[in-house]
């Protein structure tokens, strides 16, 4: 047993000597490159950027917050909605007025360069004690009333200084009818095998399409089609591809003479068109479909494509017919 103990006591002592005996290593730490921020003085409370009162940062932040988008007031309860400085700007400049005074007076709620007809202004200075001044439960101080003119009157521009443009509605299409030879022939567009089906149409006949194409005013209102411009369709037996497909001319009626025919899907409603064409069956390959597309441009004089390519399936089918 003790030379056991022997042996494992000399293993020991070798082990702690070969340690002891081991050159010692020195580190060498690689330089590190200085950086050149590191020693400016940034302070602990720099001073802050100051807002101009008179843009829409400044009226959002100084006046609609803290007096306007309050609970159950601008807050989303009712518009405009205050909330965030997008969605305030959004809903006031170029926006349609929802609450009108009793003489309709005003159309948006703020017309840039214009406080006379932006109903924002009149609500903040308005003497009518029927209506009431807003805020309803405090009040604006003048130079804060003097603010919001002086942002109408410079052209009422977001928080980036871009100018705002009149919001354009694209024209529209409410649908087609096909008459045999013309309004006082038998009705063809009825023929579908359902609401969205192509139109059958007979062979070798005269058939009258009526398209009922409208725009949209500033406000969003419906706008009959008889000042649109363009005025033509195209007829291809693809859906989506209409390309090298030839124009084909509207015919359009004046404004004060249109033909008020049955809109579709309605039983008994008549609306204004202004809009037709007549074209020969007997130029179309029987038991082909073929699609129609309408194009059409408003006062902004950008074509519109109806329908188009992004469009539902459903009104490529509804916009098509088969010659029987």
């Amino acid at each position: 047993m003790k030379k056991y103990v022997f042996i494992i006591s000399t293993l020991i002592f070798a082990i702690l000597l070969a340690n002891s005996c081991k050159k010692e290593v020195t580190r060498i730490e690689p330089d590190v490159p200085k950086n050149p921020y590191s020693g400016v003085d940034y302070g602990n409370n720099p001073d802050a950027i100051p807002i101009d009162t008179n843009s829409f940062l400044g009226l959002h932040k100084l006046i609609f917050t803290p007096k306007c988008g309050v609970p159950a007031c601008h807050d989303g309860a009712f518009e405009p909605d205050f909330r965030t400085i997008e969605g305030a700007y959004n809903q006031l400049v170029y926006h349609p007025v929802v609450k009108n005074n009793t003489a309709n007076s005003f159309t948006y709620r703020v017309v840039p360069n214009n406080t006379t007809d932006s109903w924002l202004y009149e609500r903040i200075t308005t003497g009518n004690t029927v209506l009431g001044k807003m805020p309803l439960y405090d009040v604006l101080a003048p130079w804060q009333i003097n603010a919001v003119k002086n942002w109408i009157n410079n052209g009422a521009k977001d928080i980036f200084d871009n100018s705002p443009s009149i919001p354009n509605y694209e024209p529209s299409t409410g649908g087609v009818l096909a008459y045999l030879n013309d309004t006082s022939g038998i009705r063809l567009d009825t023929s579908r095998d359902n609401v969205v089906a192509p139109m059958k149409l007979p062979p070798s006949s005269n058939v009258e399409l009526w398209f009922l194409l409208y725009d949209s005013d500033a406000s969003g209102d419906f706008t009959p089609g008889a000042f649109l411009t363009y005025n033509k369709i195209k007829i291809s037996t693809h859906p989506y591809d209409f390309t090298g497909v030839p124009e084909l001319s509207l015919t359009k009626l004046s404004a004060i003479a249109p033909a008020f025919l049955p809109i579709p899907f309605s039983t008994t409603g008549l609306g204004p068109f202004y809009h037709k064409i007549t074209i020969n069956t007997a130029s179309y390959t029987p038991g082909k479909t073929y699609y129609i597309r309408q194009y059409v441009k408003d006062a902004s004089g950008v074509l519109t494509e109806l329908p188009e390519n992004g469009s539902p399936f459903y009104l490529f089918t509804y916009f098509s017919f088969i010659v029987q």
